[in-house]
């Protein structure tokens, strides 16, 4: 003889066993069949087998809506550093070298999913060295808000503000920044975490093969010799020449067969950002420096850099009045190419 009542017990322990967050409900279906059950009248037997079939299409139903509440609760938004996805995990933002603050997107977050969420980021330099970068200093940066509501589907820029005035143009400054939590959705793994880069380096800016020539009307026998030299940004539209071997603002010469420099004279580069023209050469070290040198273009110069190869062309002067006397006061006409051997650094 088939019992329902022991078919139906087995499979309501069996499923507040699997699922006992809904087992409140089904226990109360559990009494209601034993009640019907457990009566000993015909047409409550009858009743019973009636209502067990009532029980089984609840149950059922019931069953149904927990599996589909699962799946809406597995159906979660997903957060990721945009950023990651279009460039990698280290985004290089180029800025101009000037004294005054500057913000601008760091990275962007995006809600992949279909609910609201609330991100939560922290800083991590950890990586910051891996990238070929040094951290920012503690006070040349600004991060108003690390935590941010991000609504579905959605996405929301993260600002930073540099302060250049305490930074230097010859160093590649970093921070690391990576999604610590997040409330409503998980982390994409694989977009979590960037290294934001900071460059000052202006177009001009690299390492330079320097060859040419020039002329010392007080001294004949010095003489030019080829070299590498750095030229360094020194503000958004010029440069110093710092030649490698000697590692400060200079210029290198052959004396008979000795290598040295011209003290206290290092040529600043000026160009005209629109057309690339070299538009003016100074001293580094002072217009005129303590020993009277200065330095001036020479108008009959190509002086311009070349966007394609990255080659300058110039011709200046090196004026020094206490050697020589006479106006315009020109010790050295100097005739050069630099050839653009790659980045600094």
């Amino acid at each position: 003889m088939w019992y329902p009542s022991i078919d139906y017990a087995l499979f309501v322990v069996s499923y507040n066993a699997l699922y006992p967050i809904r087992s409140n409900r089904i226990w109360l279906l559990t009494s209601l069949y034993w009640t019907s059950t457990f009566s000993y009248n015909q047409n409550l037997i009858i009743m019973k087998s009636r209502y067990c079939l009532h029980s089984a299409f609840l149950f059922s139903t019931l069953f149904l809506i927990g599996l589909t509440a699962c799946k809406k609760n597995q159906d979660s938004s997903v957060v990721e550093i945009s950023d990651v996805r279009t460039g990698g995990t280290e985004k290089l933002i180029k800025m101009d070298f000037l004294p005054t603050n500057e913000t601008v997107t760091a990275l962007t977050l995006k809600n992949q999913g279909s609910s609201n969420i609330h991100v939560r980021l922290v800083k991590d330099n950890g990586p910051v060295a891996a990238a070929k970068a040094m951290p920012l200093l503690t006070n040349s940066f600004a991060i108003a808000n690390l935590e941010f509501d991000i609504a579905a589907g959605g996405s929301v820029d993260v600002p930073i503000t540099i302060k250049r005035a305490v930074l230097n143009t010859d160093t590649i400054w970093g921070i690391g920044l990576k999604i610590d939590s997040v409330a409503g959705g998980t982390i994409a793994q694989d977009a979590k975490t960037i290294v934001v880069k900071f460059d000052f380096r202006n177009k001009w800016d690299g390492l330079y093969r320097m060859t040419g020539s020039f002329t010392d009307i007080a001294a004949p026998t010095i003489t030019f010799t080829e070299q590498i030299v750095r030229m360094v940004t020194v503000s958004p539209t010029s440069i110093v020449m710092i030649p490698k071997e000697l590692g400060i603002p200079g210029y290198l010469i052959l004396s008979g067969t000795s290598l040295s420099y011209y003290g206290s004279f290092g040529p600043t580069f000026t160009f005209n950002p629109t057309t690339d023209k070299l538009v003016a050469v100074t001293n580094s070290y002072g217009q005129p420096a303590a020993n009277t040198r200065s330095a001036e273009i020479d108008p009959s110069g190509t002086n311009n850099f070349d966007p394609a190869t990255k080659a300058i062309v110039v011709k200046f002067f090196m004026k020094q009045p206490n050697t020589v006397t006479t106006a315009p006061h020109i010790r050295v006409f100097f005739n050069n190419t630099l050839i653009h051997q790659g980045a600094r650094y």
